[in-house]
């Protein structure tokens, strides 16, 4: 089976992306990556092993326009497999062979992963409670069967203004598409978080300098804005 691994990256600094990559390069069968340099391409890139590196202009859509593009070299290049990990998250060693066991055993189009959240300096908070495949599944946490490609236009051809919460329409589009999932209990994915929700999701009171996705009231789309922000707005925090 031949798996493809979809990065976008932007300005994320070199030592990032190599643990990245790294991590891909560590998984055991037949994985290509493919890094996408959404407006600003590192040189290196070019030279790294199991590396297809696309170079496009800047979308500002936080990944989304990358990751599809990413997609649709990858269908068009006869890949089995999909996976998407952001640049600044990692893999453990065994990821794709245990996505790609369970998909072969149990015949699911898609294969959802369980992720370990850190925090940005590298502290450990714990297993995620939120992405679990059945409530919400995280872009980095997907494993996907060529006959649940079509899902991935969902990066691509929706409201711009979606793109802040683009997992969360991608999401939808597996839920919508009919696919057969199972979810994968094994903590495989590395997840750097900056938001505020999921510090609160292991007890602790965010940094003021974490993040908040919410709707305010009479808003239909999603906006950032700092935790301190935030609270000084007499908001509770949360997604």
């Amino acid at each position: 089976m031949r798996v493809a691994v979809i990065s976008a990256y932007y300005k994320e600094p070199r030592h990032v992306l190599r643990r990245c990559h790294e991590s891909v390069l560590a998984q055991a069968g037949n994985v290509t990556h493919f890094m996408v340099a959404d407006g600003f391409p590192a040189s290196e890139v070019d030279s790294w092993k199991g590396v297809v590196h696309i170079k496009i202009p800047n979308h500002a859509d936080y990944g989304d326009t990358p990751r599809g593009v990413g997609a649709a070299c990858a269908a068009a290049n006869g890949f089995d497999a999909i996976c998407f990990l952001d640049a600044d998250n990692w893999y453990a060693p065994n990821h794709v062979e245990t996505m790609r066991r369970i998909a072969e055993e149990t015949g699911a189009q898609v294969v959802t992963a369980t992720r370990t959240i850190f925090t940005a300096d590298g502290r450990m908070l714990g297993i995620c409670k939120e992405s679990n495949g059945v409530d919400f599944n995280d872009t980095n946490c997907y494993f996907l069967a060529r006959s649940a490609f079509p899902a991935c236009a969902a990066w691509l051809f929706k409201d711009v203004r979606e793109s802040i919460s683009g997992d969360r329409v991608f999401w939808n589009a597996v839920q919508t598409g009919g696919y057969t999932r199972v979810h994968s209990i094994a903590p495989t994915v590395n997840y750097v978080s900056t938001l505020a929700f999921h510090y609160e999701m292991f007890g602790e009171i965010p940094p003021d300098d974490s993040k908040v996705i919410a709707k305010l009231p009479g808003s239909q789309y999603f906006q950032m804005f700092s935790y301190a922000q935030y609270k000084a707005m007499g908001e509770a925090p949360g997604r």
